[in-house]
């Protein structure tokens, strides 16, 4: 798991390391959408990391987990600990994640980081989910329908960047605004 979210991040890292330069050489203004912080802990936030390759679509969603159960410690009630088993069912399911516009995709594997095991010294702790796709006729893939806004109303916005056949993209996205457009 570790190593195919390195990779992942690798790829991205590279492949926007021009739209990075190109902000840096804008005057050194800084743009809200073209710089990210992996690291940064913001609730309400999250990340999410998509490539497409062939047929593949792999996909890293990082989120505190605040986001998506109200709470960031071990759970300790038993109305805690189903809201986490619950949490956990829910992101073994891709159609919590997402829902593929134009083309048939299935999910190869679905990996979830031992939560609590990324909790650091001030408690906060997020959620690192990585979906790997095969996708059918992946040019057919119109666009994306991320679902999570309507299962986790935590969440408020979501850092997408992308890298695709077509080129790279950031963009953010929200309650309002839920689809990725890929062609």
């Amino acid at each position: 798991m570790r190593l195919m979210h390195s990779i992942l991040s690798m790829i991205l890292g590279f492949s926007l390391m021009s739209v990075t330069y190109a902000d840096k050489a804008d005057g050194g203004h800084e743009q809200h959408a073209g710089h990210r912080h992996h690291d940064a802990h913001v609730h309400g936030m999250a990340t999410l990391d998509l490539v497409m390759d062939g047929e593949a679509l792999m996909i890293h969603l990082q989120s505190p987990l605040m986001n998506f159960l109200g709470f960031e410690h071990q759970p300790e009630t038993a109305q805690q600990k189903h809201i986490y088993r619950d949490m956990l069912q829910q992101f073994e399911l891709l159609e919590t994640l997402l829902t593929v516009e134009g083309a048939s995709c299935h999910a190869e594997s679905i990996e979830i980081d031992d939560v609590f095991a990324n909790q650091n010294e001030a408690g906060h702790t997020d959620i690192d989910i990585s979906y790997f796709l095969r996708c059918e006729q992946p040019d057919k893939i119109t666009g994306l329908q991320i679902n999570l806004f309507d299962i986790y109303n935590r969440l408020e916005l979501l850092q997408v960047q992308m890298v695709l056949p077509s080129g790279q993209q950031q963009l953010e996205l929200n309650p309002q605004r839920t689809t990725l457009r890929i062609n």
